[in-house]
């Protein structure tokens, strides 16, 4: 259940990474407050999807609703449109009577968006692999991240490597499936005395910074990342309950104000990239390992990023002739461009998360039309990489992390040869154009058949 701020049916002016864009008038899901009616009926609106991921800080325990409830109307007293986005919505032991406490949380059931991606007691590297299938069907804008209490808790010193080590894979997980996600990474609040996790409380200090010094190497234009210093909002004498591990209300207070002031920047507009018209698509043919007939490899080639999905090989290919017409001795496949193909194998299982992406520098811009065009591949029978089957296909074009054309499976290639699919935007002709947005292009199979692989090659895009 979605709800919308009471405050926020108030304007800023642009939204950086916005998820919903919509014109005066209409109506919201969940009987909430409409964020486009207002005084400037037709003017564009923009929601911004937030998703608040971490431990029992987020969740909310102990009678406690977390720091999302203060968080919440930080951001409508700011008057941001912002919608918390995620597939729990209740804290530990929530009973709707006394859990969480009515006179800390009076709204909690009325005005407050209780969707979130919290998890009691769980550590980073447990997080991780919960993550995909919840960002494919959310698609957040905005992750607002706050995990390590529990890695540094039950792993002490290790935790400093382990902890944001997994961090790391938690961006590039997201990014998976919300390619231009923007990344709010808090620091863990200190340990006080009163649980085990205690005994391991000078920990938190070498967790921090090091998470501190990785942050900014994970940013990137298109996908920012930024650092929210809650540790030194916390006071551990009063700000802590008697555990020493949970954050109390005047806590919650606190690390509401840090995450509201960094929420700015991703609600003004002011982290978008830099305006850019022309395309720029690098690897099109994927040419860069010059391998010999029929050699696989899995070395990533520039701006392309692969999925981590255990079912699926994904690679570069030099087919040899015996897999695709024409290719023997470096020579094209029939169809394609170049000598080598991205090759995606599944070895049975669902390759829906099994998304293969690039990220342009290339913005979403007025008056424009973006012009994809893909060659999709079927190998012959018998091949020598062993596969038994053609495994389809799906291309997108998002802007940002919304999807603005997608094609599946509208071409079948004669078997030995690739054969192309095109996908063409007018700006003007999007009914919400989240303008200024970054042109992402990905590409995925879609059939689950063991043995099963689709290439493809040649990927253009051209901006007129």
């Amino acid at each position: 259940m979605k709800f919308l701020s009471k405050y926020s049916t108030l304007w800023i002016g642009l939204l950086a990474f916005s998820g919903v864009q919509c014109a005066g008038g209409g109506s919201s899901s969940g009987g909430a407050t409409d964020p486009c009616s207002g005084d400037r009926p037709g003017s564009p609106c923009f929601v911004t999807r937030v998703m608040c991921i971490g431990d029992s800080n987020t969740q909310g325990v102990q009678g406690q609703a977390s720091y999302r409830y203060p968080l919440w109307f930080e951001l409508g007293r700011a008057n941001s449109l912002v919608d918390f986005v995620g597939t729990r919505f209740t804290v530990d032991a929530e009973d709707g009577i006394t859990i969480p406490t009515p006179s800390i949380y009076p709204d909690y059931y009325t005005d407050f968006d209780r969707d979130h991606e919290g998890y009691d007691g769980l550590r980073t590297d447990q997080v991780l692999p919960l993550l995909p299938p919840v960002v494919a069907g959310q698609v957040p804008d905005v992750c607002l991240i706050m995990l390590g209490t529990n890695d540094v808790g039950q792993r002490g010193i290790s935790a400093i490597t382990s902890g944001v080590d997994s961090m790391q894979e938690i961006v590039e997980s997201v990014r998976s499936q919300a390619p231009a996600t923007m990344f709010l990474i808090a620091t863990i609040p200190p340990i006080g005395d009163g649980f085990w996790y205690f005994q391991n409380a000078v920990h938190v200090a070498g967790f921090n910074s090091h998470l501190a010094a990785s942050v900014p190497q994970w940013s990137t234009p298109e996908s920012p990342a930024i650092l929210v210093d809650v540790h030194g909002a916390i006071d551990v004498n009063t700000d802590m309950l008697a555990d020493g591990v949970h954050l109390n209300a005047a806590g919650q207070a606190k690390a509401a104000q840090v995450m509201s002031a960094a929420m700015a920047g991703a609600l003004d507009g002011g982290l978008l990239p830099p305006s850019m018209a022309m395309a720029s698509l690098q690897e099109s043919s994927f040419e860069t390992l010059g391998l010999v007939d029929g050699a696989f490899s899995d070395l990533p080639l520039m701006d392309w990023r692969y999925p981590d999905v255990a079912s699926l090989k994904v690679g570069t290919l030099n087919p040899a002739a015996d897999t695709y017409m024409g290719a023997d001795q470096f020579q094209t496949p029939s169809g394609g461009d170049g000598d080598e193909v991205l090759a995606l194998e599944n070895m049975g299982g669902d390759p829906g998360l099994g998304w293969v992406y690039q990220t342009l520098p290339t913005t979403l811009e007025p008056g424009l039309t973006y012009d994809l065009e893909v060659a999709v591949g079927q190998r012959l029978p018998g091949n020598s990489r062993g596969t038994t089957a053609y495994g389809g296909y799906e291309v997108q074009m998002l802007a940002g992390n919304r999807v603005i054309a997608s094609s599946s499976n509208q071409v079948t290639p004669v078997p030995g040869t690739l054969a192309s699919d095109r996908l063409i935007v007018a700006t003007d002709d999007l009914e919400h154009a989240p303008l200024g947005s970054p042109i992402v292009v990905r590409l995925r199979m879609t059939w689950s058949d063991p043995g099963a692989a689709t290439d493809f090659d040649w990927v253009r895009m051209n901006v007129y």
